[in-house]
């Protein structure tokens, strides 16, 4: 029986949900241990959208939950939280020039994208990193595309068959929105801080760009939208951006843009006085 143990964390990235071949609704969750040493934790799988509204949490609001080990995911940072155990604590705001967030942050040092890829080409496993922040030499470029046909299809059949499944727990007046498939793939496409870096081209699977595209997607001009947006606004002259990224359970070797992190450039201690 696997051990269970609690811990407490800030959340740092919500990736947005997906439909698993089981109809299963579930979303991945990368977060930052509180204390003197913090390091990355991966809670997977989260049914977020299914969460009680009292445990649904926000991006950099602290968490406590109970978790255990997953069977299957070797990835040195993934945990499984138990059902109703999250608990929500304070949220951690932007006062003082993102002081807070960026001390926490900074506790996890950076790692440059190439020496992460090499290190997982023979597979994830303890003592390999699989979450990381990654800082770029330029702003990237934003890559938009439509997706496969063929998988949008599987998708869509998916997202038709969970509407017409029945919930035993769900209360007939409390109809959750349907799941939404997005029929577009943003990528970011940049050089990272290795010497010799031939360039990197992931996909961002951070829930704020869905959500941004879906306020914005009617507009004619919204692939602009989207650059100023993710491009221009989050790498602006005094910015200090950098990516969260993190691997495919599947494809250790293959790497996602969890996250934008783009906090004020104006030095901690600065920000204090």
């Amino acid at each position: 029986m696997a051990t269970e143990t609690t811990i407490r964390v800030m959340i740092l990235v919500k990736a947005a949900p997906v439909l698993t071949s089981r109809l299963e609704e579930t979303m991945c969750v990368a977060a930052m241990s509180l204390g003197p040493d913090p390091e990355w934790i991966r809670l997977h799988p989260v049914p977020f959208r299914d969460l009680q509204e009292n445990t649904k949490f926000r991006k950099y609001q602290e968490i406590e939950a109970t978790v255990i080990r997953s069977r299957t995911d070797r990835r040195p940072e993934s945990w499984t939280p138990l059902d109703g155990s999250i608990r929500i604590g304070d949220f951690i705001g932007t006062g003082h020039s993102w002081s807070t967030r960026r001390e926490r942050v900074a506790g996890l040092g950076e790692a440059a994208m190439c020496d992460l890829v090499e290190a997982n080409r023979s597979g994830s496993g303890p003592g390999t990193a699989s979450l990381a922040v990654v800082r770029t030499v330029r702003r990237p470029e934003l890559l938009i595309t439509e997706r496969d046909q063929e998988q949008l299809d599987k998708w869509r059949q998916r997202a038709v068959a969970i509407k017409a499944r029945p919930s035993l727990f769900d209360h007939p007046t409390n109809v959750k929105p349907d799941f939404e498939v997005v029929p577009w793939r943003f990528r970011y496409a940049y050089n990272c801080v290795a010497p010799d870096c031939q360039g990197h081209k992931q996909t961002i699977v951070d829930w704020e760009i869905v959500a941004f595209w879906r306020r914005i997607r009617h507009h004619i001009d919204w692939q602009d939208r989207m650059r100023a947006k993710f491009v221009d606004e989050l790498w602006a002259d005094g910015r200090e951006t950098v990516l969260f990224v993190g691997n495919q359970e599947q494809h250790p070797h293959s790497f996602l843009v969890l996250g934008i992190f783009w906090p004020p450039s104006e030095p901690i201690q600065a920000s204090l006085l």
